[in-house]
C-alpha cells in the first residue's frame, strides 16, 4: 500500500475547520486507553491541544513536499526528546490519531484511507525516530578534559 497524498490532505481539511476540539478528543482517547503516558504532558493542556492540531494540519498539508515535511518531522522527533519521548511511545499516539481521525470523518473513513494514513503516519513516526536517535548517538559525546575545569587556586 502507498500513500493516497490526496486523501490525505482531504481528511487534513476536513478536520482543520473542526479545531482543537480534534486534539481534545486525541488526548481524551489517549490518556483513556493509554493512561501511561499521561505524566509525559503538562496538566494544563491548552497550548499542546494547539501544538498538535497545527502538526496534523500541517502534516496532512505537506505531506506532497518532502523538503518541507521531513525537516520538521526531524525537528518534531528531536523536541520530543526533551520530554523523554521513546520509540514505543509512538505506536500510542498513532493508534490515538487514527481513532480520532476515524471520529471526526465519519462516513469518509474508508479502508484506503486508514491505510494512507498508518503509511503517513508510520513514515512520520521513523523520521522522528531516526532524528532523535542521530541527535543522541554515542558518537557525539565528547569527554570532559582538564580543560573543562578552571584552574586550582
Amino acid at each position: 500500500m502507498s500513500i493516497n497524498i490526496q486523501l490525505i490532505q482531504s481528511s487534513g481539511a476536513a478536520v482543520k475547520d473542526l479545531g482543537v476540539q480534534v486534539a481534545e478528543h486525541f488526548y481524551n482517547y489517549m490518556f483513556t486507553h493509554f493512561p501511561e503516558v499521561r505524566k509525559m504532558f503538562p496538566g494544563d493542556m491548552t497550548e499542546q491541544r494547539i501544538r498538535l492540531f497545527n502538526s496534523v494540519i500541517l502534516i496532512a498539508t505537506t505531506i506532497d513536499n518532502l523538503e518541507v515535511l521531513v525537516p520538521y518531522l526531524k525537528e518534531l522527533g528531536i523536541a520530543h526528546i526533551k520530554y523523554d519521548t521513546r520509540p514505543e511511545h509512538y505506536p500510542i499516539v498513532g493508534k490515538s490519531l487514527l481513532n480520532t481521525l476515524k471520529h471526526f470523518l465519519g462516513a469518509a473513513w474508508t479502508q484506503e484511507m486508514a491505510e494512507s494514513w498508518i503509511e503517513a503516519y508510520n513514515l512520520a513516526s521513523t523520521v522522528c525516530i531516526e532524528a532523535a536517535y542521530e541527535a543522541m548517538a554515542p558518537s557525539r559525546f565528547v569527554p570532559v578534559t582538564i580543560d573543562d575545569v578552571p584552574p586550582a587556586v
